[in-house]
C-alpha cells in the first residue's frame, strides 16, 4: 500500500489527475483510497469512507504536510529522560526521517553529535558523561521548535516564464553539504525562490584537508543536482555563470 503526493496549477488539471489516478489504479485492481484536496470542490466530491481522519493534516511516506495550506510540517516526537544512553540517541536520530533534506541543519548537529560519542568508546547501554547528556538534552529541548517551521510544497511559479536550478556547497571542519534552490520568474518579472533540497554528509573522524571536504562537498552537489534535474523532469534555465569565491 502506498501514497502518492502530487498537485495541479489549476482546478482543472487536478480534476483530470484526480481521474487519472483512479482509472490507472482500477486497471491494477486497485482502487485509491483517502484522497485529500485544498480546493473545497474536489474535496466535497470525496466520499465519507474515503475521508482521512484528520481531513487537514496528512501524512505520505513518513513526510506530514497540511494539504490546506500547501505546506509541509514536521511533527517528530522526541522523548525528554533524565538520562541518556548512546542507544537512546541513536533511536532519536533514527525518528529525524528528512528524505527530501529540509532539516538537514537540524539533522546535522545530531550527527555530529552521535559522531562524537564514538570516541567516548562506551557500550550502547551505558549512561552517558553528564556534560554530554546535559547537551543532548538541550538539543532535544531547542527540536521541539521544529514543530513551528511550515515549508510550502510548491517550488514554482504556476506560470513561469522562466526556471533555474542554484546549487551551493560548503564544508566546515565537523560536516560537508549541498543544498539546491530553484529561481521561477513570473510573467510580470516577480521571481520566486524556493528550496528544493539538501544533503548532509559528517566528515570523517580522521582529520581529513579542509580543501578535500570542499571537493566532497562539490561532488556531493553534482550528484544531488543530477538527480534533482531528473526527478523534477522540468524546462529549466542555465543561470548566468557566477564566479566561485
Amino acid at each position: 500500500m502506498d501514497d502518492v503526493l502530487c498537485g495541479a496549477a489549476s482546478l482543472m488539471e487536478a480534476k483530470a489527475l484526480k481521474n487519472q489516478l483512479s482509472d490507472i489504479l482500477k486497471k491494477g485492481g486497485m482502487e485509491l483510497h483517502k484522497w485529500g484536496s485544498s480546493h473545497p470542490e474536489l474535496a466535497s466530491n470525496i466520499l465519507g469512507d474515503y475521508e482521512f481522519e484528520n481531513p487537514i493534516e496528512t501524512k505520505t511516506l513518513g513526510v506530514s504536510g497540511n494539504h490546506k495550506r500547501i505546506v509541509f510540517i514536521f511533527k517528530i516526537a522526541v522523548e525528554l529522560k533524565d538520562s541518556y544512553t548512546k542507544r537512546c540517541v541513536l533511536s532519536s536520530i533514527a525518528r529525524l526521517f528528512d528524505p527530501l533534506g529540509l532539516l538537514c541543519p537540524v539533522v546535522a548537529r545530531a550527527k555530529i553529535f552521535m559522531q562524537s560519542l564514538w570516541s567516548l568508546k562506551i557500550d550502547w547501554i551505558d549512561e552517558l558523561p553528564s556534560e554530554r547528556a546535559k547537551e543532548w538534552h538541550r538539543f532535544l529541548e531547542d527540536f521541539n521548535s521544529v514543530r513551528s517551521i511550515c515549508i510550502g510544497r510548491c517550488i514554482v511559479h504556476p506560470q513561469a516564464t522562466r526556471v533555474e536550478l542554484h546549487g551551493f556547497a560548503d564544508a566546515s571542519e565537523k560536516c560537508y553539504g549541498a543544498e539546491i534552490y530553484c529561481r521561477s520568474q513570473s510573467p510580470d518579472g516577480a521571481t520566486t525562490v524556493k528550496l528544493v533540497t539538501s544533503k548532509i554528509r559528517v566528515a570523517p573522524v580522521k582529520s581529513v584537508a579542509m580543501p578535500r571536504l570542499e571537493l566532497c562537498a562539490a561532488v556531493l552537489l553534482a550528484k544531488l543536482m543530477k538527480r534533482v534535474e531528473t526527478d523534477l523532469q522540468m524546462k529549466t534555465t542555465p543561470p548566468p555563470r557566477v564566479p566561485v569565491e
